[in-house]
């Protein structure tokens, strides 16, 4: 009886240890991804460079220390952290640090192919020593000339699991195509030429003499237009040392026609241009071959509302095509135009940025659905726009242009009928930007003809921050009868969006010499980033720190400043896909603009006016652990919070 006790317990003790031992999948892929093809087996003495993410030690951290800065309630407001010090946020335990160390150094790899930076380990090893750590079989993929290294799967000890967050290149596939020349087409220009080349003439609507006709800004708007609605300053006060706006560009995009622009629109600016930068060998093709409707939108109107601050035209390079496909974006095999953004690269470029070349507000106009990005993905990028925050910078995002969504349908294999929320609009460390028509009143943006309209939403993957739980719950609670009709296609508890929104209808553009209206917003994220970098120097001129991330402000204040948008609605779900496939048919599918913020809208619109008082108003004294500075310049006096 006791042998067969023993037995028992050994075998349980060996069935524990086995569970212990066994390794736990980590990330897998249900396929390859597009236009790859498996080929063969690698060299299993191929040397591979591989980047192990590790989790934070404090998964809370980040949000402490961001709200801790951006609530204008709180004694560290306005303190914001140097490079190094918001990089160390994300940091793992050193328990994690050495536990995976150890499992390198037990799996034959020399610590001299180990490198440490916090975050991430970086490790070079083979193959062989590769699919024996991960428990995998890796393959050589193909597609056309190239060939990478990679798997469908992997797995890691369970003894460690918890301390790793992603090991790569493993099940990623990203991919640059330096020759590719795409635009965008999920979030684009809605654009007809209706001008013929005839310039228009020198009157108050276009940067002449002479009032503004606000009749004419309802079907064509200008800089001017916009100032005179906005309430913003027609005389450019100069620019603090240290003030810089950066407008960002994918896939290869150009800005080349802002000369012609502000002859047509902006006489008094002519002259003025802006600064090139670049991510990942981004480019900013100045040819008239090269597709730049994109980047002329946002540049040009960045500049001439934001003037005299320096405005930045940041291209980002390379072609992500490892994205989750649906009915509105499609695998095509051979087809190179169907790719995502390289978001990655972005967030990784902000953060790198020394202080004093750090911007104080970025403004993308670029996205994609939320079901596209994988989710580990969206979650690494989303914590780095959060890092960046921590640095002062306030990071506006285009809303998108399909309301509620177009497909409406899951792309996760159950093909879920539900709406649409948009990437990167839907992390809580970003201020989305939605859009609005018309004046006398304004009005939430519908384009009947191109059947677009401004993104709203709740998002799937990201919960609802708390910085705006009392105005989203108060909304769900008043608009009950509105929304309720739509609950089973929506997340009500997820980060709903937009913050805020502005003009996204009419925009004046000049392309290759000729002239265009423009719409989405892709024109509104600039101009609010344009509006929050005239405020920053303001505050600049008073010794104040820059804005930052905005959003603690704007729920708890910033809201008074915005007009609150109370007519129209968005749209979306019409029953068939942006690649004309039948989709699941929603009548009336959309937010309706209500009274106090909503999914149409937001908080409204910008009044530059209201915004300057109550962004240089002076704040009541908070008990604090160190001495508040006066900060002409992001970066100039950071503090370490750690």
């Amino acid at each position: 009886m006791l042998v067969t006790a023993s037995l028992t317990a050994w075998r349980l003790l060996l069935s524990a240890t086995s569970v212990l031992a066994s390794p736990i999948v980590l990330e897998s892929l249900d396929e390859t991804p597009a236009d790859w093809q498996e080929s063969d087996s690698p060299d299993p003495d191929q040397i591979v460079d591989f980047s192990i993410g590790l989790q934070p030690e404090d998964s809370q951290l980040l949000d402490t220390v961001l709200y801790g800065v951006s609530d204008p309630d709180h004694p560290n407001y306005g303190k914001y952290l140097s490079r190094e010090s918001a990089k160390a946020l994300l940091n793992p335990s050193d328990e994690a640090t050495e536990s995976v160390k150890r499992w390198l150094t037990d799996s034959g790899i020399p610590e001299h192919h180990v490198r440490d930076e916090g975050e991430w380990l970086h490790v070079r090893m083979t193959v062989g020593q590769a699919e024996g750590m991960l428990s995998t079989r890796f393959s050589v993929f193909a597609r056309d000339d190239e060939r990478i290294v990679r798997t469908r799967e992997y797995s890691v000890p369970h003894e460690i699991v918890h301390h790793i967050a992603t090991i790569q290149p493993t099940t990623f596939f990203p991919v640059f195509d330096e020759a590719g020349k795409a635009e965008d087409s999920r979030l684009r220009l809605t654009k007809r030429d209706d001008k013929n080349g005839k310039k228009p003439p020198k009157d108050g609507n276009n940067g002449g003499p002479g009032p503004i006709n606000l009749e004419k800004c309802k079907t064509e708007l200008t800089p001017a237009c916009i100032r005179e609605i906005y309430k913003m300053p027609k005389n450019y006060p100069k620019a603090e040392k240290g003030s810089l706006f950066t407008v960002v560009s994918f896939l290869n995009v150009g800005a080349l026609g802002i000369l012609e622009f502000f002859r047509r629109f902006a006489p008094d600016l002519e002259g003025v241009t802006f600064r090139n930068a670049s991510a990942a060998g981004g480019e900013n093709p100045q040819s008239a071959r090269i597709r730049s409707n994109e980047g002329n939108l946002n540049t040009q109107y960045a500049i001439s509302l934001a003037h005299q601050v320096s405005v930045e035209h940041l291209a980002v390079g390379g072609f992500n095509y490892e994205f989750n496909p649906d009915l509105d974006l499609l695998k095509v095999p051979g087809d190179f135009t169907r790719s995502i953004e390289n978001w990655l690269e972005l967030a990784e470029y902000l953060l790198n940025l020394p202080d004093k070349k750090l911007p104080q507000v970025v403004s993308i106009s670029w996205g994609n659905y939320e079901q596209h990005i994988p989710k580990q993905y969206a979650r690494q990028v989303c914590n780095k726009f959060g890092q960046i925050g921590t640095r002062g910078v306030s990071i506006l995002v285009a809303a998108g242009n399909f309301g509620v969504g177009v497909s409406c349908q899951s792309n996760d294999g159950k093909n879920t009928t539900k709406f649409l929320p948009t990437w990167p609009s839907v992390c809580p460390y970003v201020t989305p930007v939605g859009g609005t028509e018309s004046n006398g009143p304004e009005r939430a943006w519908l384009d009947t003809e191109y059947d677009q309209s401004g993104g709203g939403g709740f998002s799937d993957l990201f919960s609802r921050p708390a910085y705006q739980d009392k105005v989203v719950s108060d909304y769900l609670k008043k608009n009950e009868k509105k929304w309720k009709q739509w609950k089973n296609y929506i997340n009500k508890d997820g980060r709903a969006f937009p913050d805020v929104s502005a003009f996204a209808s009419g925009h004046q553009v000049m392309v290759n010499g000729q002239q265009f209206t423009a719409g989405g917003t892709s024109a509104a994220a600039p101009t609010v980033g344009a509006i929050i970098a005239l405020l920053n120097n303001e505050r600049f001129k008073k010794g104040k720190s820059a804005m930052g991330f905005l959003n603690p402000w704007l729920y708890k204040t910033g809201h008074a400043g915005f007009t609150d948008i109370v007519e129209g609605k968005t749209s979306g779900c019409p029953g068939a896909s942006l690649e004309g496939f039948p989709s699941p048919e929603i009548p009336n599918a959309g937010w309706d603009a209500v009274k106090g913020w909503d999914l149409a809208t937001g908080f409204g619109t910008p009044r530059f006016d209201k915004l300057k008082k109550l962004a240089t108003q002076e704040l009541v004294p908070k008990k604090a652990s160190g001495s508040s500075r006066k900060r002409p310049e992001v970066g100039s006096d950071c503090i370490d919070m750690l």
